[in-house]
């Protein structure tokens, strides 16, 4: 597992800057570990290089994958919730949230206001985010009326510091029960537990790390 830098763009501004956030690139192992199929187009040369932000990005840009999603996730595109959308309109309307799903989390970066697009993965975490690193998600994008496009990450230290884990389009409201964010929850705790072993719950202890490697 590495860490790559989003902002601020240099090492050298990590102190300074208001607030830290880094994606994480995780290796073959430790994505198939999570779950992730071993002919997964996530680990294909095309996309395997990328870190977990701009893979989703990639991913996505991609009609292969989404027509593979599609179809790994069609008994729940046809049930009620998700109106029996066809695949022509899942991919349409996947393609129509992009630009902006991605303008709007990197102007939120840039301006230090990315911690207002940011929520707890669930309510009893937010009792905890005072006093230690949480699990939290991001919401962006729509899909026939839907929110589903989702964003992952541990925020170290609220409103200072995130590590993004992963993305994905959630095709059940109940995120525990499709293995697309089975493999999100496990990227999560994977993440946590290594910070909590290396003692970084601050954002000045996640770049005293981050300096060092």
């Amino acid at each position: 597992m590495e860490f790559d830098l989003i902002y601020p763009e240099k090492k050298t501004d990590v102190f300074n800057a208001g607030c830290v956030v880094v994606a994480v690139f995780f290796d073959e192992e430790e994505l198939v570990s999570f779950g992730v199929k071993s002919d997964s187009l996530e680990l294909d040369d095309a996309f395997y290089n990328y870190n977990q932000f701009e893979k989703a990005f990639e991913l996505w840009s991609s009609p292969k994958y989404l027509s593979d999603f599609y179809d790994q996730f069609k008994q729940y595109f046809e049930e009620e919730y998700w109106g029996n959308i066809s695949e022509d309109t899942f991919l349409i309307e996947v393609g129509k949230s992009l630009n902006k799903i991605r303008e709007t989390i990197c102007k939120a970066i840039e301006s230090n206001t990315f911690y207002e697009l940011i929520e707890p993965l669930e309510p009893a975490e937010e009792e905890k985010r005072l006093y230690e690193s949480i699990r939290v998600k991001l919401k962006q994008g729509t899909i026939i009326g839907h929110y589903p496009f989702r964003f992952y990450a541990i925020e170290v230290e609220e409103k200072k510091c995130y590590i993004i884990s992963g993305a994905t389009i959630k095709v059940h409201k109940d995120m525990g029960k499709a293995d697309n964010t089975k493999i999100e929850l496990k990227k999560l705790s994977h993440i946590l537990q290594f910070i909590s072993d290396k003692h970084t719950d601050t954002k000045d202890t996640f770049v005293t790390m981050l300096q060092a490697n």
